[in-house]
């Protein structure tokens, strides 16, 4: 009777049903591992779409506020000036004029945004003059996230 059941191969035994269990107990816990990795990923990249678009829009906004006081803000970059709040800075050195500001113009968000406008024109033509004017978006614990620049015309 012995011989009988050695051959005797219907069914799982225990053994197998624990190596199964093993090996889709590791195949599960390293995918499980991956899902808040992606989800941090999928943050990032939202942060980063949100601050391009903004950087996009800050860029219109800048463009067209500067357009009619360039000249008197390349002039005197110290005077006080109507898209200037209270909250933001202005600093000017020999080659830029930057603008540090608390919030972002087109819309309150948690990102704040620098701003680096060149003194000296890449376009030195008549009747119209371009300068490049760079946007820098951080977020509000100053990492950057996003820049992205253009020209002033006028």
């Amino acid at each position: 009777m012995t011989p009988k059941k050695i051959l005797n191969e219907r069914g799982i035994s225990l053994v197998e049903v624990v190596a199964s269990i093993v090996i889709l107990a590791i195949i599960l816990i390293s995918i499980v591992n991956l899902l808040p990795q992606m989800g941090l990923k999928n943050n990032q990249n939202e942060d980063k779409q949100v601050a391009v678009n903004l950087a996009s829009k800050e860029l219109a906004y800048w463009q067209s506020t500067l357009k009619d006081d360039f000249n008197s803000l390349l002039a005197n970059p110290n005077a006080t000036f109507s898209f200037i709040k209270s909250d933001d800075t202005l600093t000017s050195d020999s080659n830029t004029i930057t603008i540090f500001t608390t919030t972002t113009k087109s819309m309150t968000s948690k990102y704040h945004s620098k701003i680096i406008i060149t003194k000296k024109p890449d376009l030195n033509s008549l009747p119209t003059k371009a300068n490049q004017i760079s946007i820098f978006i951080y977020k509000n614990n100053n990492i950057l996230v996003t820049e992205n620049y253009g020209y002033v015309f006028y």
